[in-house]
């Protein structure tokens, strides 16, 4: 729901570098393998126009948003194949993007590398909904489970499984957000060098009219009523709410709602002077008191950090128990 500064992502790149590197060359050495045992022409073709794609750019793995959507049709879409389906002859996807995939190892980086990647950016939370973490348990063949991350990826590495280990075409998504965005476009810019657009979130949650009234008349918190409000439609282009749900998601938190309300109607003016200057008392960061207040982060720029951290600190900005 907001985008992180390129250059934030850029120092911990520098970080991971020796890793990152790794991973380009072992990608090179499995792509090569692979197409030794390759035998169709269009499967080796477009094979090999991706060995010399991560061959002849050392910074492949880096490319940033822009760069990865001007260059990405330069190798283009994997290969279509006849199949005969139920008597019905059609085109489908050629199996090397499979194996691609396979290749350049994505599946264990999910595990191994991404959760410390991410947790360097700060992202914990799914950057399309915000109301979950983003990772999940995945049960294997054993039948034993495990904390897998998910991530999204922006250009699908369904079309251009070689960008699946790409880092700046990965977003970090909860499980429901992963299926439920598939390969639908949408309109996030995660990561951006608008100083504007990693303070400041184009996204809100708000309080319909009348609705804390309504609430603090009858008790009842079915009264409490919200909005999601996103930016201006772009054509061609699914809102969030359409695509992940939102409203409903979040229909399901209102006692988060209704918690701020009472909090509200509790914490008068000098009620909260009291408890600051309490606060100061204990020498912590001024930050942390009104993340203490309300029990999240309380600025745009800290969503990813925590699930519901959008919808609370935009509702309780609105009650006025923060600025």
């Amino acid at each position: 729901m907001i985008a992180i500064h390129k250059t934030k992502v850029n120092d911990v790149q520098k970080i991971f570098k020796t890793e990152i590197e790794q991973q380009r060359l072992a990608a090179i050495s499995k792509l090569t393998a692979l197409d030794t045992t390759t035998t169709s022409k269009k499967d080796k073709d477009y094979l090999k126009s991706i060995i010399n794609l991560f061959i002849n750019n050392n910074d492949f793995l880096l490319w940033d948003s822009k760069k990865l959507h001007n260059e990405k049709d330069l190798v283009g879409n994997v290969p279509m194949v006849p199949k005969t389906v139920k008597g019905v002859r059609k085109m489908v996807k050629s199996k090397i993007k499979d194996k691609i995939l396979v290749a350049l190892d994505y599946k264990r980086l999910r595990n191994t590398f991404y959760p410390k990647y991410f947790k360097e950016i700060g992202i914990k939370a799914c950057v399309y909904c915000n109301s979950q973490l983003t990772i999940s348990a995945i049960k294997n063949s054993k039948k034993e489970y495990s904390a897998k991350f998910d991530v999204d990826h922006y250009h699908s590495k369904d079309d251009y499984p070689f960008l699946s280990i790409s880092l700046f075409n990965l977003y970090p998504a909860c499980a429901s957000c992963n299926r439920l965005k598939s390969t639908n476009p949408i309109e996030l810019e995660l990561y951006s060098d608008n100083a504007f657009k990693t303070k400041n979130s184009s996204y809100k949650f708000k309080l319909n009219s009348n609705a804390k009234a309504k609430y603090l008349t009858t008790k009842d918190s079915n009264e409490i009523e919200f909005s999601f409000v996103e930016p201006s439609y772009v054509p061609g282009v699914k809102k969030f709410n359409e695509v992940f749900h939102i409203e409903g998601v979040y229909q399901t938190q209102v006692d988060l709602i209704e918690e701020l309300i009472i909090k509200s109607q509790i914490y008068n003016s000098s009620y909260l002077k009291t408890l600051e200057d309490n606060f100061k008392k204990l020498n912590l960061h001024p930050a942390l008191f009104k993340r203490t207040l309300i029990g999240n982060y309380t600025e745009d720029k800290d969503i990813h950090k925590r699930p519901m951290s959008k919808l609370v600190m935009d509702i309780a900005k609105e009650l006025e128990l923060i600025k």
